[in-house]
């Protein structure tokens, strides 16, 4: 069944992703694929979740920097079943830490859009443009963006495994595309799906049909920050990001996790 431009009969991958987050906006189709890639690896739930602490970890480090401009790049969908500090929208956590922070979610899935109207929008300093985040002219002169994103002040850019969905050497010219437009002292935050089993990621990439999909490597992401100022401790597993913290774990928990990675754009 398809209708407003939303088709139910086929998965969609921001809607899978919702399912492994425990999430209510799936469909069947979504469900089965899910449960096919949990029988190929049954820890994808588990690395779900660690890319949503990494979120929250980063927007948190971020508004503790004074950041109070945040922009979500492929945001998915809203946060029905909030749990404090971690599953809860971008916004919720960057107000927690700076109440007059300012939110931007950008994407191009009708669902995800409907969804974040009515869910996120209403919220104060918060948008929802509606924009493919590999265009970036596009994306930062949408009216509704700029309504609560001033430009000439730092900003956050969130790409949460939003480039895994993109080539590498395009990963690395979006970034750039938004990094030029962005004032000194901006920063990106930048998460990406890693398997390190050439096997099984060809059994999961195989069954994974909602979208194709990247296996970037540590250093390829590491280009995609190129020119920035990396924050310690560089690019890791998301559970290794801590912003500082010296108490992170040292390795993945298995061959399927979250690489991330924080920089700043210079202010010299």
């Amino acid at each position: 069944m398809t209708y407003a431009g939303i088709d139910t009969t086929r998965p969609n991958l921001a809607r899978i992703y919702d399912y492994l987050l425990g999430g209510i906006e799936s469909y069947t189709a979504d469900r089965e694929q899910a449960a096919d890639l949990l029988r190929i690896c049954p820890s994808l739930g588990i690395v779900a979740l660690e890319n949503r602490f990494l979120l929250a970890r980063a927007v948190g480090w971020a508004a503790g920097q004074g950041m109070t401009q945040f922009i979500d790049l492929g945001a998915g969908m809203p946060v029905r079943k909030a749990r404090a500090g971690i599953l809860e929208d971008i916004h919720v956590t960057a107000q927690s830490a700076s109440p007059s922070a300012r939110v931007a979610y950008v994407d191009n899935d009708p669902l995800i859009l409907a969804r974040s109207r009515v869910f996120r929008a209403p919220a104060s300093g918060v948008a929802v443009s509606a924009a493919d985040l590999t265009d970036a002219d596009a994306v930062l002169a949408d009216l509704g963006l700029r309504a609560v994103i001033d430009l000439a002040q730092p900003a956050c850019f969130i790409f949460g495994l939003a480039l895994g969905l993109v080539p590498a050497a395009d990963a690395r010219d979006v970034v750039a595309g938004y990094l030029r437009r962005a004032a000194p002292g901006s920063c990106v935050v930048i998460s990406c799906g890693r398997c390190d089993d050439e096997a099984l990621w060809a059994k999961l990439s195989k069954a994974y049909t909602a979208a194709e999909v990247y296996n970037h490597t540590p250093a390829e992401i590491e280009g995609f920050l190129d020119g920035l100022e990396p924050v310690p401790p560089g690019v890791v597993p998301a559970q290794s990001w801590r912003g500082g913290r010296p108490d992170a774990p040292a390795a993945p928990p298995g061959p399927v996790y979250v690489l991330a990675g924080v920089a700043r754009k210079p202010t010299a």
